[in-house]
């Protein structure tokens, strides 16, 4: 019995269809550009009567070239087997520990970028960006999204850094002065600023703006949260 309730759960998310975004009603190359590895939604309750919504759907390219193979392949292995985890504890019962994947397009030309995202345990949000360009079949890195748009490594990290900042100190501002030194509040701050280098995964939004996925360190719970930053933007 609970292998025919596995094989179902997978016949039925497994490459299963996506559902058709809104972007996705334009015609030409954006209409048929994605698909969905994994689409399941609906309420879950384990053996010990805990019950979670779930929302699970894992992009995939539908080109057929290397580069679009190699984003797959990353996908997969980052939140394809993250929800496969999900609905094999589902198909026998146990927890999960992740209620939510999703994910966004956005385009600029034929250049798309996919900004995936899974919520999990302790409040922890992991977030992962992928850029394709139609146009060439190839993948879109940071020094391509950066010389696209006429700015240098050293403009982008100056900015960067001063976002970053900005954010932790926005963050936690709620703590005391007189607390900080305890908490080691200046040498997170110096961590979180060190975290952000050329390495840090960036896609451009719908609007043409940059958005880096960023490090922001915690005083409390986890080492440090994902967060997505702007560089070229206030607030």
């Amino acid at each position: 019995m609970k292998k025919t309730i596995i094989t179902l759960l997978l016949l039925c998310c497994v490459f299963a269809a996506a559902a058709v975004p809104a972007w996705a009603e334009e015609s030409g190359i954006r209409a048929n550009a994605v698909s969905e590895l994994y689409s399941a939604e609906g309420i879950y309750q384990d053996s010990l009567r805990n019950t979670e919504s779930y929302l699970f759907h894992v992009p995939q390219l539908t080109a057929d070239t290397p580069a679009a193979a190699e984003i797959n392949a990353e996908i997969r292995e980052r939140f394809g087997e993250r929800v496969e985890e999900q609905l094999q504890n589902m198909a026998e019962g146990y927890s999960i520990w992740s209620w939510n994947t999703g994910w966004h397009a956005y385009w600029n030309g034929n250049q798309l970028f996919l900004l995936v995202s899974s919520d999990m345990e302790g409040g922890f949000t992991d977030y992962a960006a992928y850029g394709y360009d139609f146009d060439a079949d190839c993948r879109i890195d940071n020094a391509m999204i950066l010389r696209q748009r006429g700015i240098s490594e050293e403009e982008y990290l100056e900015n960067l850094r001063e976002k970053v900042r900005f954010m932790f100190e926005d963050r936690w501002s709620i703590i005391p002065v007189e607390e900080r030194e305890r908490l080691g509040y200046d040498e997170l701050l110096e961590k979180t600023v060190a975290w952000a280098d050329p390495e840090q995964p960036m896609f451009v939004d719908g609007s043409g703006q940059i958005v880096t996925i960023v490090k922001i360190a915690s005083v409390a719970g986890a080492e440090w949260y994902y967060h997505l930053a702007t560089p070229f933007s206030y607030g």
